[in-house]
């Protein structure tokens, strides 16, 4: 009873309550499409290692891409509220990545069938060589799909050095993700590096502006100018 007369009495700080419980089951909503973003590439990667190598003689490997249809606002889930560290301190323990919806699947490529050599009496090493394009995304996807899912998981294990490098290492071959920009922001808030934390926020609060995404550029907003006041008048 004490509390809910000390909110009454804040209203600001029952808004900010509200905004996060909000917040969280959102989270909940988009753990469950991630889950079934990540069984339909599964399912197609398992169908391309069961169908034969057709064009083998021809010395091309079947390379289908596939990939799994990610929502538009998979960008960045900026759906926490940043300013949530000042004013409810309960609610950081439980504050998500700033990501809530399904991560975009990488490229999956089969890799190449074997291909049989072609003797040949006037050439007898004559043999069909295997394209070496056909098995490089093979491993640039499973890198980008591994580095995402460890740098997750060290986050919810409060491993936020390890978070941070993960997620720098993603940047470095996207650089132009807003998703890992907002989710590699939050790990810097949950570290106490609120200026870093600020400066990422300070640079994708115009684009998600841009995008009609105004609450969550507004909430940005108000976070760096609690940090960083005059980097906050740089965003417009």
């Amino acid at each position: 009873m004490n509390i809910l007369r000390w909110l009454m009495k804040h209203p600001i700080m029952l808004a900010w309550l509200l905004a996060i419980t909000a917040i969280l089951l959102n989270f909940g909503l988009g753990g469950n499409k991630a889950g079934t973003a990540h069984k339909e590439v599964a399912q197609v990667d398992a169908a391309h290692q069961a169908a034969p190598a057709a064009t083998a003689d021809h010395g091309q490997a079947p390379a289908a891409a596939t990939q799994a249809a990610a929502p538009q606002q998979a960008v960045v889930a900026t759906e926490t509220a940043p300013v949530a560290a000042a004013a409810a301190p309960v609610a950081t323990e439980t504050a998500a990545p700033v990501t809530t919806t399904a991560p975009e699947a990488a490229p999956a490529v089969t890799a190449a069938a074997p291909v049989a050599t072609v003797e040949v009496p006037s050439a007898p090493a004559a043999a069909v060589a295997t394209p070496e394009v056909a098995t490089a995304p093979v491993a640039d996807a499973n890198s980008e799909a591994d580095l995402l899912r460890a740098a997750r998981e060290a986050y919810w294990s409060n491993e936020f050095d390890n978070a941070a490098g993960f997620y720098t290492s993603l940047l470095k071959q996207t650089p132009d993700s807003l998703q890992y920009k907002g989710e590699l922001a939050n790990v810097f808030w949950k570290q106490g590096n609120s200026q870093q934390a600020a400066a990422l926020f300070a640079e994708l609060a115009p684009q998600l502006q841009a995008q009609g995404r105004s609450t969550e550029a507004n909430n940005m907003r108000l976070y760096v100018e609690m940090v960083d006041p005059a980097l906050a008048k740089t965003i417009k």
